[in-house]
């Protein structure tokens, strides 16, 4: 495979839904997805037919073998996952819920492989080939471990010229705000090129009140990173240092919500790619409200599907 032009860094697991809202503890079915937002990332670029591998540790068995057969069938190089017999693959249920009740996740993912994941272990003279390391905030909140990997990432990236993307991705069960506060501010701190961030995260963890584009430059200047880009709904804003763009998305009928968030930072990173941080804005909303139609995690569509899209809100009807 040619080399990537994005790696992403971070743990995969299955994940386990019972079907057509029913309830964990009644369903005689689970179905089975492939869910991890880095991978995520990776699955959705690998569609737009960007170079892209993704790293990290897995146990050598089925499950193990199952995540990176599903990765390699959508394009991704896997060539650098690091096996093991030692840990598991992590699991997740998530039960879709419906108003009144809410959708939930019972996480099942202790002692998973890659809290034994070292920097050491990477292959940094092929993960150094590309032009963007993804990170996000979700695998610092796995282990002491964990945390210390994606500092050590984020540095060895910077020493070989990459840009270096992180998404909050904040997830309350696992862990305090306070807690994901001090981290997570230490490691924006130490390097990182692009941050992407919910406003709602941007109030939860830094205390951010204001509209979606005074907190982009509030973090970009409290962090000192080049490029921030808030999400809010159905729009998204870029802080950069030349000035700053908006863009509105699409309306949608949810039909699975999660990955949605992983599609808009692929069609971001495509933007970023070309050189247009306003067409990422756009490809991201596109590819997440496509994403909200499609059951599992991972965005499953085209270029072509996404362009026609974006015709279609630019002419207002899709022939």
């Amino acid at each position: 495979m040619a080399n990537p032009q994005v790696v992403t860094l971070g743990e995969a697991m299955i994940r386990l839904s019972p079907p057509d809202h029913q309830r964990l503890e009644t369903t005689p079915v689970l179905e089975i997805h492939i869910g991890g937002a880095e991978l995520n990332v990776a699955v959705a670029l690998a569609q737009l037919g960007v170079p892209v591998a993704w790293v990290s540790k897995l146990p050598s068995n089925p499950l193990g073998w199952r995540i990176v057969g599903e990765a390699q069938r959508f394009g991704v190089d896997t060539s650098r996952i690091i096996w093991t017999n030692e840990g598991r693959v992590g699991l997740y249920f998530y039960e879709r819920g419906t108003p009144p009740r809410p959708s939930s996740v019972l996480y099942d993912r202790r002692h998973s492989a890659i809290n034994s994941l070292r920097p050491d272990e990477l292959d940094w003279e092929f993960i150094g080939t590309a032009k963007i390391l993804h990170l996000t905030g979700i695998t610092p909140a796995l282990s002491d471990n964990c945390r210390q990997l994606v500092g050590a990432a984020i540095v060895r990236a910077k020493q070989k010229g990459m840009l270096v993307s992180f998404d909050v991705n904040y997830r309350a069960r696992l862990w305090a705000p306070e807690q994901a506060r001090a981290i997570l501010s230490s490691l924006l701190r130490s390097g990182v090129d692009i941050l992407i961030c919910t406003k709602d995260d941007a109030a939860t963890l830094f205390g951010l009140m204001g509209d979606a584009e005074t907190s982009a430059r509030q973090l970009q200047a409290t962090f000192r990173i080049p490029h921030v880009v808030i999400t809010h709904g159905d729009r998204a804003v870029v802080a950069t240092p030349q000035g700053g763009f908006t863009a509105v998305g699409f309306a949608l009928t949810e039909v699975d919500r999660l990955g949605a968030g992983d599609a808009f930072v692929a069609g971001l990173l495509y933007g970023v790619l070309q050189g247009n941080w306003e067409l990422g804005l756009r490809y991201g909303l596109a590819m997440a409200a496509l994403k909200h139609t499609i059951p599992g995690d991972w965005f499953i569509g085209s270029k072509a599907e996404i362009d026609a899209l974006l015709q279609a809100q630019a002419k207002g009807v899709l022939r």
